[in-house]
């Protein structure tokens, strides 16, 4: 039971695709988006998070759907090119979304009062002053340890990919890569719209 779990935690696409994982992916989507926006952390892209000058709920709502669609897209257009498999959007747009889950727990971090702290620090300063504002310093631990939920959304990305494109190889890497590194490139000019 236990070996079960952990391997769900690696990869629950080998349980989970389709409509159950886009309902489940949508209903954190929008914990995420509640949690984002009570602690004032906003999507910058894929890859990028902190405080941004526009406060409106919808602004929220909209970096979580761009982070959420663009790279899906891509996944699914480099899996059409790529794939010799039938790929089915449900499954890729349910597997992405269902594999942004972990950003829940990192929206979690950005609640603690050091985290909100980080946010509100003026990054100008000489760093002699910058390390002895209070809180800097386990501020920049905890978003560290928040990096670690931001990595375990990356995993579960290359997992649905794999899954929902029937991927291997070469060519599972490049789509991945591409995707994610170019997509976090147009998710950051696509939210910057917003701002």
């Amino acid at each position: 039971m236990k070996r079960q779990w952990l391997n769900f935690l690696i990869n629950p696409f080998e349980w989970i695709a389709g409509f159950q994982a886009l309902g489940w992916g949508l209903l954190g989507m929008v914990v995420s988006t509640v949690i984002s926006y009570l602690s004032g952390w906003h999507y910058h892209g894929l890859l990028h998070f902190g405080p941004a000058p526009n406060p409106a709920w919808w602004c929220y709502a909209v970096e979580h759907l761009v982070v959420w669609i663009v790279p899906a897209t891509l996944f699914y257009l480099g899996g059409l090119i790529l794939s010799r498999s039938r790929i089915r959007v449900i499954d890729v747009l349910g597997t992405v979304a269902f594999a942004q889950i972990p950003f829940i727990f990192m929206n979690l971090f950005n609640m603690l009062p050091p985290m909100q702290n980080l946010a509100k620090v003026d990054m100008n300063v000489p760093p002699t002053e910058l390390l002895a504002q209070p809180g800097f310093l386990v501020g920049v631990w905890l978003s560290l340890i928040g990096v670690i939920f931001l990595v375990w959304v990356l995993v579960w990305m290359f997992k649905a990919l794999k899954v929902s494109c029937n991927l291997k190889g070469y060519s599972l890497g490049i789509l991945y890569c591409v995707a994610v590194f170019g997509g976090d490139i147009l998710c950051r000019y696509l939210i910057g719209l917003c701002y």
